[in-house]
């Protein structure tokens, strides 16, 4: 068991039941995975990863830019997300007044997080046959799918299936989504990042907001007031 997978188990048996019943799957499709991808590099090479992009939804040249620091198994994160993102959407990024960038965190359970943004951007890269990249849609194809079924996958602790769907609403066949978790680059790629971003912003829970650069609460009517305060 690798250091990073140990780490993962160790976090998990610490979470109450039902996050560990829901994480089984995933927490076996990344260590199977693991050990799967270090055995294969030797005859075939390690899977090269492009350098991860930014995540965003709306203008890109908005005065106000709102920062996220989510993670798609926080219960918090997926309540403000079914009750604050739809007029979010609606008045502030299909208006063009604001640019929001999703940043990545991994909450217990942690490997189903991983797992979940994994996919995102594999579906992220991957080419059309007129060549063009799922991009930002198919990667918010991915999270958004997950926040919308996260009560649900709770409720019953079937993951897998969630994963299976979401993958082919995204652009992945069953193959493709398999060696998408397979891909050990990616994993530390995305784990790298993640901790990189919140110790330069001393994010430490989630969710985490920042309007402009400004730590702001979670709540919406403050989130509402920064961007509206604004010049």
């Amino acid at each position: 068991m690798t250091a990073t997978v140990r780490r993962l188990y160790d976090r998990a048996r610490r979470a109450p039941f039902w996050q560990q019943a829901v994480a089984v799957f995933l927490l076996a499709v990344l260590a199977t995975a693991l050990f799967s991808v270090a055995a294969d590099a030797q005859s075939a090479g390690k899977a090269k990863v492009a350098p991860l992009k930014e995540m965003t939804k709306g203008a890109t040249n908005a005065r106000v830019t709102v920062v996220e620091y989510g993670s798609v198994t926080c219960t918090h994160c997926a309540h403000w997300y079914t009750t604050n993102w739809p007029k979010f959407e609606r008045d502030y990024i299909k208006t063009g007044k604001v640019k929001y960038v999703y940043r990545e965190v991994a909450t217990n359970p942690a490997q189903m997080a991983f797992g979940v943004y994994m996919l995102g951007h594999c579906a992220a890269g991957k080419s059309n046959w007129l060549g063009q990249k799922g991009g930002t849609k198919a990667y918010f194809t991915v999270i958004d799918g997950f926040f919308a079924a996260q009560s649900k996958i709770y409720e019953t602790g079937e993951a897998e299936p969630v994963f299976r769907s979401l993958a082919a609403k995204a652009g992945l066949n069953q193959s493709e989504a398999d060696n998408c978790l397979k891909n050990e680059d990616l994993f530390k790629a995305i784990s790298a990042r993640m901790e990189a971003n919140m110790n330069r912003d001393g994010v430490e829970g989630t969710p985490t907001f920042f309007v402009n650069g400004k730590r702001v609460e979670s709540d919406y009517g403050a989130i509402e007031a920064a961007i509206k305060a604004v010049k």
